[in-house]
């Protein structure tokens, strides 16, 4: 369940950065290096929390960060793919 939510988080931030970063006027490359950077630093945040403080080993948090990591980044691939059609 915690990883449905931080999944879900991911594309709301995606989606935040995205609107707002077309309104001030930032180009789409730097809109998706800022949050695939953004997003992959919040995702070794959330499996170090993981490993230190809930006690799942490494390998687990590895697999299931890959998991958080990707989603979002998935769905900003297929929204810049789509939006440069």
């Amino acid at each position: 369940m915690h990883s449905t939510i931080i999944i879900a988080f991911g594309l709301a931030l995606l989606a935040l950065m995205l609107f707002i970063g077309q309104q001030l006027g930032f180009s789409p490359q730097t809109l998706t290096y800022s949050f695939i950077v953004l997003w992959l630093a919040l995702t070794t945040i959330n499996g170090a929390i993981g490993v230190m403080v809930a006690g799942h080993s490494v390998i687990h948090e590895l697999m299931v960060g890959f998991m958080v990591f990707a989603v979002p980044v998935a769905a900003l691939v297929l929204f810049m793919t789509m939006s440069n059609t």
